[in-house]
């Protein structure tokens, strides 16, 4: 199995007919991408390039289509190994194993309550001049108490527990 770690850049080479370089890696050791792939790739197995924060930053059941830059390694998998679902669901690679990452559910959440409290406060600051004015109606006054419990709720949640959030419902046509 192929791993190739700490990768950099060894040289650039332009070709007849490309507009951009051709990029040569070597590994920690000095030795060469091409050269090793070349030498060992049996066209069985599957690649990841893994970033230096152990995140899988690309892969292909061949490693001509990897996506290279400097500081990634590159592992040889068994495509039994591999995920099913490494095309929608963020992994990292440690000490040879897939590890799944909920990445980001409580900010997904924050961002989600801070839309809408605004929707809920872009909502209720007409109504409560309506009713600092002494101007609201019976259904204004409804559609108010309304949203400001909608708002509360939101304040209420516990997004520590994202992504099980249990939402309130957003207010509609109130009264």
């Amino acid at each position: 199995m192929i791993t190739f770690k700490n990768i950099k850049i060894s040289k650039q080479v332009f070709e007849e007919g490309l507009a951009i370089p051709v990029l040569y890696f070597e590994d920690e050791n000095g030795v060469d991408w091409y050269t090793l792939r070349d030498a060992q790739w049996k066209g069985k197995n599957a690649f990841i390039a893994v970033g230096q924060d152990g995140f899988i930053t690309t892969w292909s059941d061949n490693p001509n289509f990897l996506t290279l830059c400097e500081g990634v390694s590159v592992y040889e998998v068994s495509p039994k190994k591999l995920p099913q679902d490494i095309g929608v669901q963020t992994y990292r690679y440690q000490a040879a194993k897939f590890i799944r990452v909920e990445l980001f559910a409580v900010e997904v959440a924050e961002q989600r309550k801070t839309d809408l409290l605004n929707l809920a406060t872009a909502a209720i600051a007409p109504l409560q001049d309506a009713v600092d004015l002494d101007d609201a109606t019976d259904s204004e006054l409804a559609s108010l108490k309304v949203w400001k419990k909608f708002r509360v709720a939101l304040n209420r949640l516990d997004l520590s527990t994202a992504p099980e959030i249990t939402w309130p419902e957003v207010p509609e046509n109130v009264a």
